[in-house]
């Protein structure tokens, strides 16, 4: 599933089109980190994936426990069996699961905008724009009294229309995990501290 269009990334960065195979290739890695920086941020894929689970258990009720979610559908059920033939009760189950930017317009916009930002604005990417002639320096230096001063864009206040996104736009879909080993804990007047501790 392609989120964000490299050619846009391309006009964002000031890269002319159409692109070359060497920066079509840093703008399709830039638009990669980018996704896998939101996979980091919300703690699940932001785009569906096809995953495939062994030893899978029915749950009593017609579904599954799958790991990965959330769930867009399960593509198979194959019964596991022992090296005997006999059904051994577990399946192998292959699905697809994660966000969907194309179900949810709204996470769709978020996303593919941030992506394109992030892109375009990546170390690699910019230093592609650098050496486009007639494009807006983005770096500033001074060498042994030489120095050189850069064009910068007026950023927009955080909020606004026109600001730059950050991750943060994508916290709606952050995917908050606790985890508790299984079993019961014990009742806090039998560990042997005092209540108020």
């Amino acid at each position: 599933m392609e989120v964000v269009d490299p050619d846009k990334v391309a006009v964002r960065a000031g890269l002319p089109l159409p692109l070359s195979p060497g920066h079509r290739a840093a703008v399709e890695e830039a638009i990669e980190d980018a996704l896998a920086q939101v996979a980091s941020h919300i703690s699940q894929s932001p785009i569906p994936e096809r995953y495939t689970e062994r030893h899978v258990w029915p749950d009593g009720s017609g579904g599954w426990a799958l790991e990965y979610g959330p769930l867009i559908e399960v593509e198979s059920a194959v019964a596991e069996t022992d090296p005997g033939g006999r059904s051994t009760g577990a399946y192998t189950v292959t699905y697809r699961a994660g966000l969907d930017p194309c179900e949810d317009r709204t996470y769709g916009r978020v996303l593919r905008r941030f992506v394109a930002w992030a892109a375009a604005n990546s170390p690699i990417v910019a230093r592609f724009a650098q050496d486009v002639p007639g494009a807006r320096i983005r770096v500033s230096e001074s060498v042994e009294g030489q120095s050189a001063t850069y064009e910068s864009p007026k950023a927009s206040a955080p909020g606004s229309a026109g600001a730059d996104p950050t991750i943060e736009d994508l916290n709606p879909w952050r995917r908050i995990t606790a985890y508790q080993r299984p079993g019961i804990a014990p009742h806090p007047m039998d560990s042997g501290l005092p209540w108020w501790s």
